[in-house]
């Protein structure tokens, strides 16, 4: 069963609600943004907990935005990879069409050096992406933490 996604305008990523689980609203989405529940934890009392390593949240068009200048030191092996595949193409184009054999494994090298940076873009993306991940879930499970002290403080200052 694929997870529902769960969009808020303004969030920067979105909630992957696993099977069987309620849609959260708005407010609880903006309220623990990037937060990750622990292990056993529900919305309510009766569900199932969310299968192991789950993870509730996947970027999404506005995280891209934001983290722009984040992805920024990747931006030299994309056009490392675009330069390659025009050389690629325009060397195996010359070799067609003058008829230069030799410039085949010249538009080949081209091809390879094209594809190796294209790898190396989307490896060292999906690491950078998980350690930014791994930090702003850090960060929404302090403010949380914090949000959920006052809450009970202002309780306990309504209680008595």
């Amino acid at each position: 069963m694929t997870p529902r996604r769960i969009r808020v305008a303004g969030v920067r990523g979105d909630f992957r609600t696993p099977p069987g689980w309620p849609t959260p609203t708005d407010h609880w989405i903006r309220a623990n943004t990037f937060w990750q529940p622990p292990a056993g934890w529900t919305p309510l009392p009766g569900l199932k907990p969310a299968p192991k390593d789950w993870q509730f949240w996947t970027t999404n068009k506005t995280w891209d935005v934001a983290s722009a200048k984040y992805y920024a030191p990747l931006n030299g092996w994309m056009r490392s990879f675009n330069i390659a595949a025009f050389a690629s193409t325009a060397t195996f184009m010359a070799a067609v069409i003058l008829r230069l054999p030799e410039l085949r494994l010249a538009a080949m090298l081209f091809s390879v050096i094209a594809v190796t940076c294209l790898v190396v873009f989307h490896v060292r993306r999906t690491r950078m992406t998980k350690e930014l991940m791994t930090h702003v879930t850090r960060g929404a499970e302090r403010a949380r933490a914090e949000r959920l002290a006052r809450e009970y403080q202002r309780y306990l200052v309504d209680a008595s």
